[in-house]
């Protein structure tokens, strides 16, 4: 029983257990400022998405196994407690079953998907520790939250949130690449002032699409901003590999709240609040399992 244990929580650790509420979350967003219904019908799209993350995690081990044996040797696969081939294993079942799902809400949910599925990979395999990984890394995300828009009516001021998204994630990633080295000071405040604009930016779309309605979204946008400045300011002060990844882990759940925003101000509260009851999962769960 205790060696089921210990298997299981490895696997949960493979896949960043916190994080796939993240997934999602950009699904449902994409639905909301597209104006696709929030239906059980579209149901499927949230589980392909939470795969697709699953997938790419489980994948993103498996091909940095050689690296995470010199810099985190406390991972599943250097530490010993999940083969490299079964992480390959899975990360290809996550992602067939993502494809599988997206073809069964129809033709554009599958070819949004396969392109995923294609970043992913291109990131896992050769993108990340290239310059081109912080986008690829985004590009990611804006396909995943493209699933939800593919619904829905894709048009300027619905392809903004999207946009965001993506620009939220390439700050997340640059950042990022500082988990095991110190990171420059102006580095640092550079991210900060960079999530303090798109805050700011995302304000400004709620309002401009969304009238008087689009204020909901600030509701969630102010939670944003306090859930990330105390990691942000303690990196400022020290920025040690520790405090980064408390900024990472930090950002990475605020995607989230990012989410219930532009949901929030596209669709009204209730939705914009069952976003965010994400967070809650995800934040206890990271407590248990790695989630960087």
């Amino acid at each position: 029983m205790q060696t089921r244990t210990r298997r299981l929580k490895s696997l949960l650790e493979l896949v960043r257990l916190p994080n796939i509420f993240t997934a999602p979350a950009d699904v449902v967003m994409g639905m909301a400022v597209t104006g696709a219904p929030l239906t059980l019908a579209n149901g499927s799209l949230l589980l392909a998405s939470a795969l697709a993350y699953a997938g790419g995690m489980a994948l993103n081990d498996a091909f940095d196994a050689p690296l995470d044996a010199v810099e985190r040797p406390e991972r599943p696969i250097p530490s010993g407690r999940f083969t490299r081939a079964a992480a390959f294993w899975l990360g290809s079942v996550c992602l067939a079953a993502c494809l599988a799902l997206a073809a069964s809400a129809g033709r554009r949910p599958f070819a949004v998907a396969a392109l995923l599925v294609v970043a992913i990979i291109l990131y896992d395999g050769v993108a990340k520790p290239t310059w081109a990984g912080p986008a690829t890394m985004a590009a990611c995300r804006a396909l995943n939250a493209g699933l939800g828009a593919s619904v829905g009516v894709l048009d300027l001021s619905s392809a903004q949130p999207v946009a965001v998204l993506f620009l939220y994630i390439l700050v997340v990633t640059i950042v990022s690449r500082f988990e095991v080295i110190a990171a420059p000071v102006a580095l640092v405040r550079a991210a900060a002032g960079a999530f303090l604009a798109l805050l700011v930016a995302s304000g400004a779309i709620a309002l401009a699409a969304w009238g008087s309605s689009g204020a909901i979204g600030l509701v969630f946008l102010v939670l944003l901003a306090a859930w990330l400045g105390a990691p942000l300011r303690a990196a400022i002060g020290e920025p040690a590999p520790r405090q980064i990844i408390g900024v990472i882990k930090a950002a990475v759940l605020g995607i989230i709240l990012l989410d219930a925003a532009f949901t929030g101000a596209a669709r009204g509260l209730w939705p914009g609040f069952l976003v965010a009851l994400l967070f809650l999962p995800a934040f206890v769960l990271g407590r248990r399992f790695a989630s960087a």
